[in-house]
């Protein structure tokens, strides 16, 4: 008797837990009921420019769903750290975020092609309207995202890289004997010869700085503001290193596929009007805001000499050909990116310091 007794209990206990386990993934799976409220992971701070477009994208999105969709936002890597986005979202724990495909190359091979190419596009229309005819012509862009279990949204322009340094620059030999702090694997590579590479993120900057480490830092502008570099650098120098796309919002694939396609369509139609707004208004509004600052807290503006960068450009390795090899090895059109990417810039009005992405 006891021993039935004990079957039953147990026979109960397995039968509640599978119950549970069938209910959520019936949660899972059924159509996403209206109103909706989905969580937004971003690893970028709350002041940073490209919080702000994520939240104009948002509220254009609650506007346009007539107040079906509304967002809770869990910015400064409240949810994991920046590395982790990519499964956050891929897995649901949030439903819609950033991705920064630089950060995991083997999961998006062509993610942020952009940044192999020295003295690239800093324009940030330019770059808008390149980037869209680049992704009509490589559908594996799409492909890889789809892979990952989520599809691309947003992918606006960011503001171009310059450095702040504590000491003027001028030539290349102000490089000479200096760490520089830096991100991602080809920048270290295009630095004037004699400077040193330090990889470290962008929130670790403002102590290396302090610290003594590092003389000089390279990001985009917007993040010297976003997180203080400008409090212990004291110089701007614009040397024309280029700009990216490096805050898109990517929305796991099954929560997207559970909208109706009427919803569907608005998420992915609302990108086109606000990426060029990004561009266009954003953009310079906030470059001009963040300058100011920058003015008033005493940095002074430099422009790296022309002749400077021509006799730098000339000297620095062909990083877009050993990233097209790569990808090539692996059964992407590198090459033809690669070419592409320059034949579309300059038609739309960029003038290349040299020409990239030669074969050997």
């Amino acid at each position: 008797m006891r021993r039935r007794l004990q079957r039953l209990i147990i026979v109960l206990a397995v039968g509640i837990v599978a119950s549970y386990g069938v209910a959520e993934y019936a949660l899972a799976q059924k159509p996403t009921s209206l109103p909706v409220k989905l969580r937004f992971a971003s690893f970028f701070p709350e002041t940073h420019m490209c919080s702000n477009y994520h939240k104009i994208w948002q509220e254009e999105i609650t506007k346009r769903t007539k107040g079906a969709i509304t967002f809770e936002n869990f910015m400064g890597a409240a949810l994991g750290a920046p590395l982790a986005h990519i499964d956050l979202i891929k897995k649901g724990s949030a439903q819609i975020g950033s991705i920064y495909e630089w950060y995991t190359p083997s999961r998006f091979v062509f993610g942020n092609f952009e940044n192999v190419f020295p003295f690239g596009v800093a324009d940030p229309v330019i770059l808008y309207k390149a980037m869209r005819k680049i992704e009509e012509e490589f559908p594996q862009m799409k492909k890889d995202a789809e892979r990952e279990n989520v599809i691309m949204l947003a992918d606006p322009p960011g503001g171009e890289y310059a450095f702040m340094s504590k000491k003027p620059l001028k030539t290349l030999e102000d490089f000479k004997g200096e760490k520089v702090s830096l991100v991602g694997r080809y920048f270290g590579k295009w630095l004037p010869p004699g400077a040193t590479a330090v990889v470290r993120p962008a929130t670790e900057r403002y102590e290396l700085l302090r610290g003594g480490v590092v003389n000089i830092d390279l990001l985009p502008w917007e993040h010297y503001a976003a997180w203080k570099i400008y409090e212990v650098t004291k110089y701007y120098v614009k040397a024309d290193i280029s700009a990216a796309v490096y805050s898109p919002i990517y929305m796991n694939l099954d929560t997207f596929k559970q909208f109706s396609p009427e919803i569907q369509k608005i998420l992915i139609k609302t990108r086109d009007e606000l990426d060029l707004r990004m561009a266009t208004e954003l953009i310079p509004k906030w470059r001009e805001k963040v300058f100011s600052d920058f003015k008033a807290s005493g940095i002074v503006f430099m422009v790296f000499p022309e002749e400077e960068i021509k006799k730098w450009a000339s000297h620095v390795p062909d990083t877009a050909a050993e990233w097209a090899a790569e990808v090539e090895g692996i059964g992407y059109p590198g090459f033809k990116l690669v070419q592409r990417w320059q034949e579309i810039t300059s038609e739309l009005g960029f003038k290349w310091a040299r020409k990239w992405g030669t074969k050997k």
